[in-house]
């Protein structure tokens, strides 16, 4: 009887036992699901897809992916549309008047210095500009033109000059290559 009634106790205890593991094991993997979740809830806000139509419409126009596009302004202005830099560049996409006037000419548009700082226009013009250097120069160089400029890239390329000296523009490289891979993780892009 008291084997029998040992056998019970530790029974009993084995189950409780395994029931507090498995209700520990339960409770923990609802927690990890939970901080998962907020952090792709925060990963998100800080790689917002704002602006959807304006990118969404010119990404398609010109055969760029949205994940590209949403990295170059998330790189340029942080989706600022009023955002100006100290060289002059403006809008989302950072662009200088005088690349956006020839831009808006390549897609046969009517140019006002002043329609610079609408999110539709300096979209499309700067997706624009992308293309435009995506026809000039191969992989890296294109983000590295976008940031230092055609002419210093070229220049770069000429002296055959490894990477990219001016260490602004190789930051900026990887900035966008990063974003890029996070908005087609985020976003499924």
């Amino acid at each position: 009887v008291s084997c029998n009634s040992a056998n019970k106790s530790t029974l009993k205890s084995g189950r409780r036992s395994r029931f507090f593991s498995l209700r520990f094991f339960a409770v923990a993997a609802c927690a990890a699901v939970l901080l998962c979740g907020l952090s792709f809830l925060f990963a998100k806000t800080l790689f917002p897809m704002k602006y959807f139509a304006e990118v969404d419409a010119a990404a398609a126009e010109f055969g760029l992916s949205r994940a590209e596009v949403y990295a170059v302004i998330m790189a340029e202005s942080g989706f600022d549309p009023t955002a100006e830099s100290t060289a002059g560049a403006k809008g989302l996409m950072q662009l200088m008047p005088s690349t956006a006037k020839f831009c808006a000419a390549l897609v046969g548009a009517q140019f006002d210095e002043s329609d610079i700082f609408d999110a539709g226009v300096n979209v499309r013009l700067g997706c624009r500009y992308l293309v435009y250097l995506k026809q000039r120069f191969d992989g890296d160089y294109v983000y590295a033109a976008y940031n230092a400029g055609e002419g210093k890239v070229r220049l770069w390329l000429n002296e055959n000059i490894d990477g990219f000296p001016i260490r602004e523009t190789a930051d900026y490289v990887k900035r966008v290559k990063l974003y890029k891979k996070i908005y087609s993780f985020l976003y499924g892009l």
